[in-house]
């Protein structure tokens, strides 16, 4: 008897992870360069364009800081306008992560911001990373889940 109560409970919205892969390139506008306590500080304005799974463009800002022990640290973020996966909207994106100063290298982590999705990118959520040569290019894989 205990089982007949089962059919009474809402269902559980099933929801499936996607894997999202592609490449991008990058254009970054200086904006600002400063030294602070022996650290340059670099404000800009970039456009990231992405092709594959995820296509469209990114526009946003960052700042890119390279340490005194020549160290490299980026964070930013932007809204993404374009397809993930079949479906078309707006989403803010932000990430964070390493770069080196020496030979451009970037090791980021990148997230849809929750609650940011328009249009068929409304409730989208996932993380991802992101490697390539800083304001150059590379390439991208997210893990994306969609919820309504």
């Amino acid at each position: 008897m205990p089982a007949v109560f089962l059919l009474f409970l809402p269902a559980a919205q099933a929801t499936t992870t996607q894997t999202a892969t592609g490449t991008f390139t990058t254009t970054a506008t200086t904006i600002n360069v400063q030294m602070i306590n022996g650290n340059t500080v670099i404000t800009q304005s970039l456009t990231i364009n992405t092709v594959g799974d995820i296509s469209g463009s990114l526009s946003g800002s960052d700042v890119a800081v390279i340490t005194s022990t020549g160290s490299g640290f980026i964070a930013g973020g932007g809204t993404f306008t374009g397809t993930i996966l079949g479906r078309t909207g707006t989403v803010v994106i932000g990430f964070a992560g390493t770069f080196s100063p020496i030979t451009g290298q970037l090791n980021i982590r990148a997230a849809f911001l929750a609650g940011t999705g328009t249009g068929q990118l409304t409730g989208i959520r996932g993380t991802g990373t992101i490697q390539g040569i800083f304001n150059v290019g590379g390439t991208y894989a997210f893990g994306v889940t969609f919820h309504s």
